[in-house]
């Protein structure tokens, strides 16, 4: 038992070197081509600014409408839902000083009768601000107008 055991240990011991030391190369390539991502993408922003600093800020998305519900029906703006919530965005620390928020197009309520749920784009910010390409799910709760009168949005 002892012998089969020190068998395996020291049989083949430059094979189970150069296997050891290939995984640890194609570990540390793995974790530097993760690692790479965001910090191109912060280069290239500095390359574009040259002189700005250059921040991150996460950013509530708000949906932006356009048209009314049909009539007698109304958008029930504090049942919203958006996924996700948030977006993170990168630029000018002057730029994003002033930014409170980040919108979806247009999503249309045309003669919208009932709840619905959409997938929109994000605008853009402003030139020079790094935004991901992302869909978010917008989930528009249309109820009947019990006060008679339609909502305005």
């Amino acid at each position: 038992m002892l012998q089969s055991i020190k068998n395996v240990l020291t049989k083949h011991l430059l094979l189970k070197f150069l296997s050891l030391m290939l995984a640890l190369l194609a570990w540390f390539y793995i974790v530097n081509e993760l690692n790479k991502g965001p910090n191109e993408e912060l280069e290239l922003l500095r390359k574009m600014r040259p002189g700005e600093s250059i921040v991150a800020k996460k950013l509530m998305i708000s949906p932006v409408f356009t048209g009314k519900p049909s009539w007698g029906n109304t958008v029930r703006r504090d049942q919203l839902v958006v996924v996700p919530e948030y977006c993170v965005v990168m630029g000018s620390k002057n730029v994003l000083g002033k930014v409170k928020s980040a919108y979806t197009v247009p999503i249309d309520l045309k003669r919208a009768s009932k709840t619905f749920i959409t997938q929109v784009a994000l605008s853009p910010i402003a030139p020079g601000v790094y935004m991901e390409d992302m869909l978010v799910q917008v989930t528009v709760p249309i109820e009947k107008d019990t006060g008679g009168q339609q909502n305005q949005l």
